[in-house]
């Protein structure tokens, strides 16, 4: 899951529910992360349940080999991080590559995305806060920056340099035919096509 405030809802509401977040995201609920110029910086320390809580190991420390251990359909949080594609530090939930965990880097410490592949073949990109404006994944738009009253030189992202090379990545899954949905995306919101596509929609 992602850790800024408008995507956390309500963990709460699922008592037995275990919480997944990529490296990095438990330090930032905790408040020993660096503070970031721009990039909303409050995060609730007790957000999580302690027990009940997996953050995924740092995928640049993992050796890019297959583990032939794990059997397809088993679910692996600790597998090793393979490239797919286009895409490094991939974690194949169930060793089927049906749910592809991807390290995202850029917008926070610990900012996953999730490449599925649906029943009918399909494959979705969920692309979280990678980008805020469909028009960045375009190239119309790049990635804004502003100055704060003292000067310093602010982004909504805590990396920019890593956050571009996220979108291009996610630029060049689009291109091949993946289906791309990013957390801000007024246009796929609004399209009468995905009405019925939202959790509890008829």
């Amino acid at each position: 899951m992602q850790v800024h405030w408008d995507h956390v809802g309500e963990p709460r509401k699922f008592p037995t529910s275990t919480f997944v977040v990529g490296h990095g995201a438990l330090s930032l609920l905790a408040g020993t992360s660096p503070k970031f110029r721009g990039s909303p910086s409050f995060f609730e320390p007790d957000l999580l349940p302690p027990g009940r809580s997996i953050e995924l190991s740092n995928p640049r420390a993992h050796a890019e080999k297959q583990d032939s251990a794990v059997a397809q359909g088993t679910l692996s949080f600790g597998g090793p991080r393979l490239a797919h594609g286009i895409l490094p530090q991939i974690l194949d939930l169930f060793n089927d590559g049906s749910l592809l965990i991807f390290n995202a880097p850029g917008h926070l410490p610990g900012h996953i995305n999730i490449l599925s592949r649906t029943a009918d073949g399909r494959r979705v990109y969920l692309g979280g806060d990678s980008c805020h404006d469909r028009r960045l994944l375009t190239g119309v738009k790049e990635i804004g920056e502003w100055t704060d009253a003292k000067g310093h030189v602010c982004c909504i992202h805590a990396d920019r340099e890593e956050a571009g090379e996220t979108i291009r990545r996610t630029r060049m899954l689009e291109q091949e035919g993946v289906e791309v949905i990013i957390a801000h995306d007024d246009e796929w919101e609004n399209n009468p096509a995905n009405k019925t596509r939202f959790f509890g929609a008829g």
